[in-house]
């Protein structure tokens, strides 16, 4: 797999990962309990219910969001649950990190937090000092881009459900599909199990790589250093540009989006407002080949991130949700309510991540130019066990990462 199609793959891990509880949050909870005894604070609810919800994942939102029940979203749990039964050990341990978590919780809400609600507080007005609210920011995301593609190319495929990828993870679906509860990053599978009639069709990059420059093009000619997270999406700084016309920000991303339609004949969801992270939330409301425009005040932010619910947000991933939800916080909103608790309960690094999620703060900056620490190769491959299958498969990558370093001038 070459450094572009790479570029698929990372991103759509990128949006499955939690990034917002770090190891200080889940590490020696047990010995600040001195002993409480975690079994009284064990979840009544089901825990192969909970696990059944971390595997569906989005897709019966997804499934909600189009407001068509091929499969019901319980159906659609079981199936998923049915699958992974193999992932159950790791269910099983991240449910006994969420009643340590609520142990902690249990020995410390009946005291006095005045003192953290104090400092909470004033971190907020330090966070507040930081709001930029000069940017203008747009997040452009293709829609089912690779499926897209595909169809181009045989418009029958429009008509029947289809996925792009393998037997062992799907790249993409298109709608018809996601109705079924298919999505990206799924094992191939488990979405067959889902859509029996499902049409998987492999990956063909070149024609991914050709379609995704041609939408590159029109981004150049609005911001010439807009950053690209895939080969399906971008972020664009578009302040300068809209120096230069009279159209609005919602004008001139709808000018915007008809170019790439007309370059490409795909169309393109995006999202419009004062950061990064918003407008990424931003992108998705309006999907598919629709856009939303988050004014650029902060009156406008708050009332949008208020009952905003906390896993929309770019880095709450399921585990950290479930984490949220059993202290009681579903929304942004919620995060202030509970700021004492969340102050006392978390690291720095994961009560300020909340704090800035709560006030719609997010980076303005586009960098297009990182340090590169690291470099890795990789392969979507079937399940193997044998030592001599695997030996070689580890020849495999090593022979091809070397050839990377080579390039990359690092040998």
């Amino acid at each position: 797999m070459d450094e572009q199609s790479k570029e698929h793959f990372s991103s759509q891990v990128h949006e499955e990962e939690d990034f917002f509880l770090d190891e200080d949050d889940l590490i020696d909870l047990e010995e600040y309990l001195q002993g409480d005894d975690v079994s009284r604070t064990q979840p009544t609810s089901d825990p192969n219910e909970s696990f059944r919800r971390l595997l569906a994942g989005p897709s019966v939102e997804k499934v909600h969001k189009l407001s068509i029940g091929e499969l019901d979203r319980h159906k659609i749990n079981e199936i998923i649950y049915e699958s992974s039964k193999a992932k159950k050990k790791r269910d099983a341990a991240i449910t006994k990190r969420i009643e340590v978590i609520l142990a902690k919780y249990k020995f410390i809400r009946d005291q006095d937090l005045t003192f953290e609600r104090n400092i909470a507080d004033n971190m907020i007005s330090d966070l507040e000092n930081t709001r930029d609210l000069t940017q203008c920011i747009c997040h452009v995301d293709m829609d089912a881009f690779y499926a897209s593609v595909e169809e181009l190319e045989n418009p029958e495929l429009k008509k029947i459900p289809m996925a792009v990828g393998g037997m062992s993870m799907l790249c993409t679906s298109n709608y018809l599909a996601r109705k079924y509860g298919v999505r990206s990053a799924m094992p191939g599978f488990i979405a067959l199990k889902l859509c029996p009639d499902l049409k998987i069709i492999p990956l063909h990059f070149p024609k991914y790589r050709a379609a995704s420059e041609k939408v590159r093009d029109v981004f150049r000619k609005y911001d010439p250093h807009f950053v690209p997270m895939s080969l399906d999406e971008a972020h664009l700084n578009l302040t300068e540009y809209l120096q230069t016309t009279d159209l609005t920000p919602y004008q001139l991303v709808e000018q915007i989006r008809r170019e790439i339609f007309e370059a490409t004949q795909l169309t393109a969801s995006a999202g419009i407002a004062c950061n990064k992270t918003l407008s990424k939330i931003c992108s998705d409301i309006n999907k598919p080949n629709g856009q939303y425009y988050l004014p650029i005040d902060r009156a406008s932010v708050m009332s949008f991130v208020k009952d905003l619910r906390v896993r929309k947000i770019p880095g709450v991933g399921r585990v950290t949700e479930r984490v949220l939800e059993a202290l009681g916080v579903k929304t942004c909103g919620d995060i202030y309510t509970h700021r004492a608790i969340l102050y006392k309960l978390l690291s720095h690094t994961s009560f300020q991540f909340l704090l800035r999620s709560y006030l719609g703060i997010s980076d303005t900056t586009l960098n297009t130019h990182t340090e590169r620490k690291s470099i890795s190769t990789e392969r979507t491959f079937s399940a193997m066990s044998e030592p001599n299958q695997l030996l070689e498969k580890l020849k495999e990558l090593s022979i091809s990462l070397e050839k990377d370093m080579e390039k990359a001038g690092v040998m």
